[in-house]
């Protein structure tokens, strides 16, 4: 798996919306998040479009990740935020120009289904991560730490939660691969398309937000139903963010869904990495080796 080169201070990155539509506060604090960092930006014509809820039609979006990757100048490619819309491109990305100007890419939620598709059809590292719409200048101490390692170095070793965040084992043991999924929606939603994840001698990354313990329920079926938890060598679960049943009506917790259809496989199984629709959020890169030890509730991730 190829890992693009990190960045160093002064750095044109280029910034564009793959997805929903961004508001002008949201520009405003990505110009404020790049300041702070120290690298320039340079906002590309989807950060400012708008079709429905989507940033531009599919061929302005398209557009400006094809040209963000070809630009020489830029050194590695910020998704401002995510929203929906990146499946619809999925068919179109011309992944061999992607492969050919290999650099940094970083995002989440709905950046999943491309972080999957380079990771497994370029072979490349990407980085899932805080996207730069929230203003890192007011972020935390632990989500600025971790976004800066992987920027400009690599996070090589164990990764710890921040203060006060504690990692849990759903099931014991330990396992070793390389670290793929996202946004357990977005997963789910390239299931029997092309774009499939591959979870083979994996460890199986996925958090989601707001939806309710049975739409949880469903889509863990459908991975399982699909050979995705089997394949896999490890899990990792991060946070799932309001997805507790709040109506008075009948309803398993999100921690007996995971007993009941991820438990059964035996494979090594940590919860609450503290990554997606969350802050504190570590920033970590997707694609690469991963160790973990659910015994010890400990990750660690190996260059290369």
């Amino acid at each position: 798996m190829f890992r693009p080169l990190p960045l160093v201070k002064g750095d044109k990155v280029a910034v564009i919306a793959p997805a929903s539509c961004a508001k002008e506060k949201e520009l405003r604090n990505a110009e404020k998040s790049l300041a702070l960092l120290e690298l320039e930006p340079v906002f590309y014509p989807s950060c400012t479009a708008q079709h429905g809820y989507l940033a531009g039609n599919d061929e302005q979006r398209l557009k400006d990740l094809h040209d963000a990757f070809s630009d020489d100048s830029v050194k590695a490619v910020f998704c401002l935020r995510g929203g929906y819309g990146c499946g619809r491109l999925l068919k179109k990305i011309d992944f061999d120009l992607i492969s050919k100007n290999p650099k940094l890419f970083l995002g989440y939620s709905d950046i999943s289904v491309i972080h999957i598709a380079i990771n497994q059809i370029c072979g490349m590292m990407t980085l899932h991560g805080t996207m730069p719409s929230i203003n890192w200048e007011r972020s935390d101490e632990a989500t600025i730490k971790a976004l800066k390692k992987c920027l400009f170095g690599f996070p090589e070793g164990e990764v710890s939660n921040p203060p006060g965040e504690e990692m849990g084992s759903l099931v014991p043991g330990k396992a070793e691969g390389r670290i793929i999924g996202g946004n357990l929606s977005l997963v789910v939603s390239t299931l029997g398309s092309p774009y499939e994840i591959d979870t083979k001698g994996k460890i199986l990354y996925l958090e989601d937000i707001q939806e309710k313990p049975y739409a949880i329920d469903r889509m863990l079926t459908a991975l399982s139903l699909s050979g995705k938890f089997e394949d896999a060598e490890g899990i990792i679960l991060g946070p799932f963010i309001d997805c507790e049943e709040t109506e008075d009506t009948p309803a398993l917790t999100i921690q007996q869904v995971f007993e009941e259809v991820i438990v059964p496989y035996g494979k090594p199984a940590i919860t609450n990495f503290r990554c997606g629709h969350t802050y504190p959020q570590i920033t970590f890169p997707m694609g690469a080796m991963t160790r973990i030890d659910a015994d010890k509730c400990t990750i660690e991730f190996v260059e290369g």
